[in-house]
C-alpha cells in the first residue's frame, strides 16, 4: 500500500454520527532498524556472527573475561535516588587518597553516567584539581563558589568553579592559600554540600590526612560511604586499623594502593581479615598511571589491563553501595 492508496471514510452525514479522526497506526522505532544498534552501528545477528562470537569467547584470556564481566556489571548498576556523599580518607599521608578519589569519580561518571563531582578538602595545598588538563582547569575554588553561590542557579554557571574532565567528572579545587582554607568551618562545609546537592548525584570528598580532625569528622558524619586507603606496609596498615575503630563500616571500601607484589598484598589482606569491610580493592603500582596523573592526561582505556581492571573494581565497589 502506498502513502495515498487508501479508501476515504464515508461522509459524516451518511454515518449519522460526529466525524472522528482515524487513529494513526503506531510505528515503533524497531520497525526502522532490523538489527541491534551499538555505538551508532548495526550489529549483525547471523549464524556466522554468532559462531564468531562463541569462538572469540573460547579464546578470551582470564583477564579479558574478568574485564568484560566488570564492564557488564558496571553498566547494569541502577541510577541513584538522591545525592550520595563518598568520603575518601586515611590516617597516613602519601597513601593515594587523592588518586583513589579521582579514579573512583572517573568510573562513576564514565560508566554509570552519573553527575559526579570530586571536592578537594585537603587543608594544605590540595592537588586534586591539578589532575585536570591545563586547558580545562577552572580558575576558581570552593571558597569562591561558597562566596558566590547565591547568584548561581544553573549547572552552566558552575563552569568557572569546576574543572571538567573528558569522562564527565567535575573537580572542585581547594584554595591555593592554606590560610584561606583554615578559615573553613564544618558549618561552611555544610552550606557548600547543601548547595552542591542541587547539581550533582555523587559528591566525592578528598580529605586530608587523619580521621579525627574536625573536617574529617564532619565528612564521615555526612557521608553515605567511606573509602579508606592504605598501602602494603605494616606501619601504614597498623595506623589504618586503629583508624577503623573511629568509622562506621557498614558501607566502606578498603583500597590497598601501590601494590608491587603478592606477598605484601596477602599480608595486608590477612591483617584486615577480621575487620567489617565488605569491599576490598588492590590497585597496583603503575608508572604509566603515575605519569598520566602528573601530566594531566589520564585515560582509562590507555592503561594496561591489570590497572584498568583494578580501577574498574574500585568503581564497582563504590557504585554497588550507592543509594
Amino acid at each position: 500500500m502506498g502513502f495515498t492508496d487508501f479508501d476515504p471514510p464515508a461522509p459524516a452525514a451518511e454515518r449519522g454520527s460526529p466525524p472522528t479522526s482515524p487513529k494513526p497506526a503506531r510505528v515503533r522505532r524497531d520497525d526502522f532498524y532490523d538489527t541491534p544498534i551499538v555505538d551508532g552501528k548495526p550489529v549483525p545477528n547471523t549464524p556466522l556472527t554468532r559462531l564468531r562470537d562463541r569462538l572469540r569467547a573460547l579464546f578470551l584470556t582470564a583477564g579479558e573475561r574478568e574485564e568484560a564481566h566488570l564492564e557488564a556489571s558496571l553498566r547494569r548498576l541502577p541510577g541513584v535516588s538522591r545525592t550520595n556523599i563518598v568520603a575518601t580518607l586515611s590516617p597516613k599521608g602519601g597513601c593515594g587518597k587523592t588518586t583513589s578519589t579521582f579514579l573512583t569519580g572517573n568510573v562513576l561518571a564514565s560508566h554509570l553516567r552519573l553527575r559526579a563531582l570530586a571536592v578537594d578538602l585537603n587543608p594544605d595545598f590540595g592537588t586534586l584539581a591539578d589532575l585536570a588538563p591545563d586547558r580545562g582547569r577552572a580558575p576558581l575554588s570552593l571558597v569562591d563558589l561558597l562566596r558566590d553561590k547565591e547568584g548561581i542557579s544553573s549547572p552552566g554557571e558552575l563552569r568557572p568553579y569546576v574543572s571538567r574532565l573528558p569522562s564527565g567528572l567535575h573537580l572542585l579545587a581547594a584554595p591555593p592559600d592554606p590560610a584561606v582554607m583554615a578559615q573553613m568551618t564544618p558549618e561552611l562545609y555544610g552550606e557548600l554540600l547543601a548547595f552542591l546537592r542541587r547539581f550533582y548525584e555523587v559528591i566525592l570528598l578528598d580529605l586530608g590526612t587523619g580521621v579525627t580532625a574536625p573536617i574529617a569528622t564532619f565528612a564521615v558524619d555526612h557521608a553515605d560511604q567511606v573509602v579508606v586507603v592504605t598501602t602494603p606496609e605494616w606501619i601504614t596498615n597498623t595506623k589504618v586499623q586503629m583508624a577503623l575503630g573511629h568509622l562506621r563500616l557498614e558501607h566502606a571500601t578498603l583500597v590497598l594502593n601501590k601494590v608491587e607484589g603478592t606477598a605484601a598484598q596477602h599480608a595486608t589482606e590477612r591483617q584486615f581479615s577480621h575487620d567489617r569491610i565488605a569491599q576490598r580493592v588492590a590497585v597496583p603500582a603503575d608508572l604509566q598511571l603515575k605519569t598520566m596523573l602528573d601530566s594531566g592526561t589520564f585515560s582509562l582505556p590507555g592503561l594496561g589491563r591489570a590497572t584498568r581492571v583494578a580501577i574498574k573494581r574500585l568503581g564497582l565497589a563504590v557504585g554497588t553501595q550507592l543509594a
